[in-house]
């Protein structure tokens, strides 16, 4: 149940409101909300939350987180002195105002939110948009130098073709020209020649170079393949769990079952659902199930006390008190159980936790004889003696025995 802070401080001028909220932890986890009217702080077990007066500027106001308080530096809209920290209202309706507050505030965030996704995909879009340009840009820079690169070396290469066919043509032919052929006179015409013959010369070089490719690929085909290495996959399917159809679903006996429990709980007098908010403490749900305890009402004690300790797992008085009321309702297991939940949470063993530590070994030690466990019950009572007497457990132990001893008696022998 969490506990709700009242003694915090206000002042205020004409333009400003500031609130000191103190705290005897370090609230430097508290989860904060602030609306222009609604302040809230949850950390824990620990509450605040303050309605004010009139409206404040959220975006210039300021909060710092102490070590020992949070404080607010509020800025009002209106500059004018409040007569009152917060407005004279009921409870019905400030909590009516408290949630429109909460839902306008969820809504402007939401908005905020959207407006900040759809920014960032805007300049996103235009930052990729840019880097196309630049990388189409570079693109076109490397395909004009690359262009103009092999336009270069092409130009390089043919002149240097030409002069080698030529080379090789007169370095071929220099044995077969007839000394006695008579040279024509003009330049023209022995160009043209030359031309000629180089030309044939090309074309032979080329029917030797298309006929060794052809026996080149004659041999590649040739080569039988090295056949293929098998594997096995594995494939594994996600398990899906489908509803229950409707003809075969128990919708309407699991109802009657909870509203029968649900009756008893309330048979019994006590229900978790009915608890206030400032009411949800451990220490009031103690003092709660103490009341029925008195009244001899052990299943609403039961339930006060499991409900604190749903709230509060390690306070240990509500283990040893929800140990008596299973021992009233003859629930000896359970009462056993909280014993020894108490037990472990009563560490380290000091002078000051003897009397509880005494008091859930002889409670356990009585549990363990009503289940006719003799044997360990004895041995919990007397060790529950030793540390602390006490008449009840030293009557019981008494009587355990004698119990232990008729039991034996009886035994055929």
């Amino acid at each position: 149940m969490p506990i709700v802070i009242k003694d915090y401080t206000w002042n205020q001028t004409e333009t400003h409101l500031n609130i000191r909220v103190p705290f005897k932890v370090n609230p430097s986890k508290a989860d904060l909300f602030i609306s222009p009217r609604y302040i809230k702080i949850s950390m824990c077990t620990l509450f605040f939350e303050v309605l004010l007066l009139e409206p404040i500027d959220k975006s210039k106001s300021k909060c710092t987180k102490l070590i020992d308080a949070i404080v607010f530096e509020l800025v009002k809209c209106k500059d004018k002195m409040w007569h009152t920290l917060e407005p004279d209202m009921t409870k019905q309706e400030k909590f009516a105002l408290k949630q429109q507050l909460i839902e306008e505030e969820h809504i402007r965030f939401q908005k905020e939110c959207e407006e900040k996704s759809l920014k960032h995909s805007e300049l996103k879009k235009v930052a990729v948009r840019e880097q196309i340009q630049l990388e189409t840009k570079q693109r076109e820079n490397i395909e004009e130098i690359r262009h103009y690169e092999k336009n270069k070396a092409l130009g390089d290469v043919e002149t240097w073709t030409k002069s080698m066919t030529i080379t090789e043509y007169e370095e071929d032919n220099h044995d077969v020209i007839n000394p006695n052929q008579q040279i024509c006179s003009t330049e023209d015409n022995d160009y043209l020649e030359k031309i000629k013959k180089i030309n044939k010369f090309n074309t032979r070089k080329h029917k030797k170079e298309v006929l060794k490719k052809e026996t080149i690929k004659k041999e590649k085909v040739s080569e039988v393949p090295k056949p293929r290495t098998s594997k096995s996959l594995q494939v594994l399917f996600t398990p899906r769990a489908f509803p229950t159809p409707s003809r075969e679903s128990h919708l309407e006996e699991e109802n009657e079952w909870l509203r029968k429990q649900a009756e008893a709980r309330r048979s019994a007098g006590f229900m978790s659902e009915d608890i206030r908010p400032e009411e949800r403490n451990p220490q009031y749900l103690l003092a709660k199930g103490s009341e029925f305890m008195k009244n001899k009402n052990y299943l609403a004690a039961v339930s006060a006390y499991s409900f604190g300790i749903k709230l509060s797992e390690k306070f240990v008085d509500l283990y040893i008190a929800r140990s008596e009321a299973q021992m009233g309702l003859e629930n000896f297991n359970r009462a056993i159980n909280d014993c020894s939940s108490a037990l472990d949470l009563l560490k380290p063993a000091v002078p000051i936790n003897l009397e509880q530590r005494a008091l859930c070994i002889g409670r356990r030690g009585v549990a363990l004889c009503k289940l006719n466990m003799f044997k360990h019950g004895i041995s919990e009572l007397e060790i529950s003696i030793k540390m602390l007497p006490n008449e009840f457990f030293q009557k019981a132990l008494e009587e355990a025995k004698i119990t232990q001893a008729n039991d034996l008696n009886e035994i055929p022998k």
